[in-house]
């Protein structure tokens, strides 16, 4: 991670010596959303096809309710993303999610509340994770184990704690950096397949998935903080007339039902008493989004 982060760093840099924000908004005839995923998948024979994402709801409903402008969708893995994002090139990320590093780069439209990042492992390794008297995680003491292959994809983040940690990492870590181009569902793959122990993610994702029974999640110690994501926008006059279109999308009844319901979906009870107050926020924020 350390030399994504440093690329990162470079990128805030000249983000920060250019002034978008005191130029007119451009008038917008056509978007360019960046995903990793595919939004027209075709499983192969003998899978079982994977839950719909809130990228393939995203497009959907930005297609149909969003009229008047062209709605093009590229392929894009984060790195390459977040280097569009950096230069200001009309483009935003369909999802991605909001760090404070990020936000130097973009403008976000907050769509989603999730669980935070758990450590996901093999079935058969879930014994061998250095956890706590709780049953979390140490992430130093995991990350300087070994034993076990770690896996993680090349320019996402895992949120502020998961991202600290791996920078922080020994020289010498058991971790292995992909560029898989949909954000982490290859991961649970490859460990499902035996080719990494370790990775991380949203368990609920692992959970309605077809690796659920070979692949587990479990809790980081230090990670509690709901993550927060959505559509990304460089900081530019294009960008903040993009996301202040999306805000009121967002806003709108439909808008509203339809995150209601991935929430809803995404979250489990116990996760949603817990957060209930956070989660009442965010529903506010969403009917009645604050001026930028």
């Amino acid at each position: 991670m350390k030399l994504g982060h440093a690329a990162i760093a470079t990128l805030l840099t000249a983000a920060g010596a250019c002034a978008w924000a005191d130029d007119a908004p451009p008038p917008l005839r056509s978007v360019t959303w960046l995903t990793s995923e595919d939004l027209h998948p075709a499983p192969a024979a003998g899978t079982t096809p994977r839950p719909p994402s809130f990228a393939l709801d995203l497009a959907a409903f930005l297609r149909s309710r969003w009229r008047g402008v062209g709605h093009a969708f590229e392929l894009a893995n984060a790195r390459r993303s977040w280097e569009m994002i950096a230069a200001g090139e009309p483009a935003c990320q369909l999802f991605a999610v909001r760090t404070p590093e990020r936000e130097r780069l973009a403008y976000f439209a907050d769509a989603l509340l999730v669980a935070p990042h758990e450590v996901l492992v093999r079935r058969d390794k879930l014994a061998a994770l250095p956890r706590n008297a709780a049953g979390e995680v140490d992430l130093a003491r995991l990350l300087a184990d070994h034993r076990l292959r770690g896996a993680i994809t090349e320019a996402r983040s895992y949120g502020p704690f998961i991202d600290a940690q791996l920078h922080a990492a020994p020289p010498d870590a058991k971790l292995a950096h992909y560029g898989t181009k949909d954000s982490g569902h290859n991961m649970v793959e490859m460990l499902a397949k035996n080719r990494a122990d370790y990775s991380f993610g949203f368990n609920r994702a692992v959970e309605l998935g077809e690796w659920a029974g070979s692949v587990v999640g479990a809790p980081i110690a230090g990670v509690d903080q709901l993550v927060h994501g959505g559509v990304a926008c460089p900081r530019t006059p294009w960008g903040l007339a993009v996301i202040r279109q999306v805000d009121a999308l967002f806003a709108t009844p439909d808008g509203q039902a339809m995150i209601r319901l991935k929430m809803d979906q995404q979250m489990m009870p116990a996760t949603r008493k817990r957060y209930a107050a956070e989660i009442a926020a965010f529903y506010r924020d969403l009917a009645k989004p604050p001026p930028r």
